[in-house]
């Protein structure tokens, strides 16, 4: 079966069912034995790095269960994996030994899982002869997208396992482990926390010249992702003149942004299709009891944040009839799915550069691209926002950025940068069975802990806090 025959559906459901039963797909499930079968022609590779359940599934998801703005019930926690448990109550679960976020061994998930499998094509693509122009391109692509996927999975890793990022001290503290070779029999050691964030840039801006403009689908990488996750990665390290640089050139690219007076009647079901127009790159994240929709309520003073003419109101959230709780629904992971969206899509986008406008004091360019975001999002006459002062403009982006981005995988990012800033420093609390947990701003539980089996397994330190 040819790759673009089992990539080009509408819906996730109908890519996984036919991704997935491909019969040359018999190498996808890569072991550390070296004598099993591995890729060895383009065709092989763009087939793994199109094999969506590895590549554009399972993304790290511990760093939204701690987040803010929703609470799990409270058996539904006591039903859920020790890391999840770790992760809402802030505190240490004696039980805590893998991680999906991390490796998921029942299956092709986990990040470094991702990880492996680019390296893997990485590696075989330097034993690959090229003989005509279209092959050379085929392998550019085929090479920028799994820097890219290696990147993306860098990235969020060193967002929920490594400290926030401050470049007076990135030197000396502790990231990741940067696997840059397939062969398992390498040590794992972790880098610094500046080496994780210059490998995640590297790859980004090596594939950024092999990639095409835009996908030929939205689980492949392109220039418009790689500008995207860019942007995002340079809001993470405070660096607002780069994040608002390649927010703009990803939106020079491409922009369109979806009109939600379109999507039709709002029941109790997602409004979103798989594969929206503002989707610049597909992914969802891990499969946690604790962020499955029925297993959680919305905070109410979210909900009631949205004003009525707001059709993020009825597109996100449906409200219980018994109970009159908040339950969210608005994933653009698509109908029929109960994973939280974590690709990269264009409202994203303008916010990061509506924020990093603000931070520059360019109060007219911050607030038209908010205006130009929330009027895609509203029904009847729209009045556009506007700003005092550059902290009046901030306050504003952000405040919108919380509550368009909810559960997309970059509050738990957002709240570790924002804590640094007095203005926006929040102490999270929450109730379980009786017991108050908090978290306060700059917390070493904003960075949560290695897994114990991977300790136990490669000798490397865990975060300060955990031991």
């Amino acid at each position: 079966m040819k790759t673009k025959k089992y990539i080009n559906v509408i819906l996730y459901l109908l890519l996984i069912c036919t991704a997935y039963s491909c019969k040359k797909s018999n190498w996808y499930d890569v072991k550390s034995d070296k004598s099993l079968a591995v890729p060895t022609t383009l065709e092989d590779l763009q087939a793994l790095m199109d094999n969506a359940n590895a590549m554009n599934t399972g993304t790290p998801g511990l760093g939204e269960v701690a987040s803010d703005s929703h609470f799990i019930i409270d058996q539904n926690l006591l039903n859920s994996l020790p890391d999840e448990r770790t992760a809402y109550t802030w505190t240490y679960d004696a039980n805590f030994r893998t991680s999906q976020d991390w490796s998921f061994n029942a299956g092709d998930k986990g990040s470094y899982r991702r990880v492996h499998y680019a390296n893997l094509v990485l590696e075989t693509i330097l034993k690959i002869k090229v003989h005509t122009p279209a092959e050379d391109t085929e392998l550019r692509n085929i090479k920028g997208q799994a820097l890219f996927h290696r990147a993306h999975a860098f990235y969020e890793l060193a967002q929920i396992f490594a400290p926030p990022f401050e470049a007076s001290n990135a030197q000396q503290k502790l990231g990741i482990p940067l696997r840059l070779t397939s062969d398992v029999s390498n040590p794992s050691k972790r880098s610094s926390l500046q080496e994780t964030y210059d490998q995640i840039i590297a790859d980004l801006n090596t594939a950024k010249d092999l990639l095409p403009e835009s996908p030929e689908y939205r689980t492949r990488p392109s220039k418009q992702s790689v500008y995207a996750l860019l942007a995002r990665c340079y809001l993470s390290m405070e660096k607002y003149d780069q994040a608002e640089l390649n927010a703009s050139f990803c939106l020079n690219s491409y922009d369109t942004l979806l009109n939600y007076s379109t999507l039709g009647t709002y029941g109790e079901l997602n409004p979103f299709l798989g594969y929206n127009s503002e989707i610049i790159f597909y992914s969802s994240g891990a499969a946690y009891n604790a962020t499955s929709f029925y297993n959680f309520e919305i905070d109410r003073n979210l909900y009631d944040s949205y004003a009525d003419n707001d059709l993020r109101k009825k597109a996100f959230f449906n409200i219980n009839a018994s109970n009159s709780s908040v339950n969210y629904k608005g994933t653009y992971s698509g109908q029929g799915f109960n994973y939280c969206f974590s690709g990269l899509a264009t409202d994203e986008i303008y916010l990061i550069r509506a924020e990093c406008y603000a931070r520059a004091g360019r109060l007219i360019d911050a607030m038209v691209d908010l205006n130009k975001l929330l009027k895609t999002r509203w029904v009847g006459d729209y009045t556009d926002v506007s700003a005092d002062d550059a902290n009046d403009a901030l306050q504003k982006v952000l405040k919108e950025r919380k509550k368009e981005l909810l559960l997309r995988g970059v509050r738990w990012s957002d709240l570790r940068r924002l804590n640094r800033d007095p203005r926006f420093a929040i102490t999270l609390k929450r109730v379980v069975n009786g017991t108050t947990y908090t978290i306060e701003p700059n917390s070493y539980k904003y960075t949560m802990p290695i897994p114990k089996e991977v300790i136990e397994k490669t000798g490397m330190d865990q975060n300060p806090g955990w031991k």
